[in-house]
């Protein structure tokens, strides 16, 4: 199963958070908009020089691009 860091990820593509490195209020905040692991998300958009966009949980969500580097995605479900 490919796993890469979520700034590296495919726009329109659905994947499922495997890990997010161990900073306290990077996880609190993810988790705060239901953004976990195991969470599904889709990649609405992701420019190297903006944020990410992802729809989780019937929300659009931005995530920074720092941030982004310290979540690991993987598992591209069926699309």
């Amino acid at each position: 199963m490919e796993q890469m860091l979520l700034s590296e990820a495919l726009p329109e593509k659905c994947y499922i958070i495997r890990e997010i490195k161990d900073e306290t209020r990077l996880v609190n905040r993810l988790s705060s908009m239901g953004i976990m692991c195991g969470s599904r998300i889709k990649i609405c958009m992701n420019n190297r020089k903006q944020p990410v966009l992802v729809f989780v949980r019937d929300t659009l969500v931005a995530i920074g691009r720092s941030e982004s580097k310290k979540v690991t995605v993987g598992g591209i479900e069926n699309e």
